[in-house]
């Protein structure tokens, strides 16, 4: 569905899976386009070379850790300024309360770690 949003392919495409597909990644990608990896540190998938290097794409590796604590800061006080004036949104896929937690983490873990791939957006604690 990216072609009907983007015929001439995705100037980015911000991997958050565990297990990445780079199969669909690199075919919605337009020339010139990037993949930033942020998930999957054991992850070892096939990797379709010809597709993508005749695109002249690129992947960069994105680890907020990596970042000093002062970057770290600016970021959140960006995103926060973003997230009130309506510029940034964010899909929330379920808030729970703090007693609620527990079905939050097995949720997270059948998403991520048995690859269920039943959330699209954020799990939110409301305390």
């Amino acid at each position: 569905r990216v072609a009907e949003f983007v015929p001439a392919g995705a100037h980015v495409w911000w991997e958050t899976s565990r297990e990445p597909k780079f199969d669909t990644a690199v075919a919605c990608l337009g020339r010139r386009g990037r993949i930033v990896l942020m998930a999957g540190r054991s992850a070892r998938p096939e990797f379709p070379v010809g597709p993508f290097y005749t695109k002249g794409c690129r992947i960069n590796g994105f680890a907020m850790f990596n970042a000093a604590p002062e970057s770290q800061r600016r970021a959140a006080d960006n995103i926060n300024r973003w997230m009130s004036s309506g510029a940034l949104k964010s899909k929330i896929a379920r808030i729970a309360t703090l007693a609620e937690t527990p079905d939050l983490h097995r949720l997270q873990e059948q998403n991520t770690i048995d690859a269920a791939s039943v959330v699209r957006g954020k799990l939110v604690v409301k305390i």
